[in-house]
């Protein structure tokens, strides 16, 4: 498997509607990365409503409701989802909540929608990182750039104020990101967080 299909396997590998109890996988950039997410949900109803309304076009006034009814943070969120994917009332969505997968096979969305919904919601997350639209960031991977190598050539191209295509350009085998870095005047520890992954050649972090 080439990079780039398994960069794409890797962001659908959560993306599919499960059975039971589990849930659809959070937005990467949503606030329920955060440990506490779900007492930071109860804590701001009022914020979650208008953030999925935001996000997945649904009322914000009925996220609301529910959400001051008790209903659990991701049952409202998978109800978006599915809201949005089949064009039906947020509401009349969730009322139809017993097992997620049932109420997508009744509302006639497909998994394939599912896997097509998140891809996209993924590469807008990456290249939103990498400071490039989405066709950019799908033509770099296209013409097998690794999508580490982008978003770390985007965070150095922003803070250069230079094309990311530029960057790019500059890293060879026998150089690190770090000195390419240094190249376009750019600090790597402003654009690599602690604890990030060591750089596959170089050891750079």
């Amino acid at each position: 498997m080439n990079i780039r299909k398994k960069f794409l396997a890797g962001l659908l590998g959560g993306a599919l509607l499960l059975t039971g109890s589990q849930a659809l996988a959070a937005p990467p950039d949503s606030p329920e990365q955060d440990k506490s997410w779900q007492e930071e949900a109860a804590a701001n109803i009022g914020g979650w409503a208008k953030y999925l309304s935001e996000k997945y076009g649904v009322p914000s006034a009925q996220v609301e409701q529910a959400l001051n009814n008790g209903v659990h943070i991701e049952d409202v969120k998978q109800a978006a989802i599915l809201s949005k994917l089949s064009g039906k009332n947020f509401s009349d969505v969730l009322a139809m909540k017993v097992d997620w997968s049932q109420v997508a096979e009744k509302l006639g969305v497909t998994r394939e929608q599912v896997r097509e919904f998140f891809e996209q919601e993924r590469m807008e997350h990456f290249a939103k990182i990498s400071g490039v639209d989405v066709k950019t960031f799908k033509n770099l991977l296209k013409d097998g750039y690794d999508p580490h190598d982008i978003m770390v050539a985007g965070k150095i191209a922003q803070e250069s104020n230079k094309n990311i295509k530029s960057v790019l350009d500059k890293r060879k085998i026998n150089n690190t990101w770090e000195d390419v870095a240094k190249s376009f005047g750019v600090d790597m520890k402003k654009i690599m967080p602690p604890g990030h992954p060591k750089d596959r050649r170089a050891g750079v972090e």
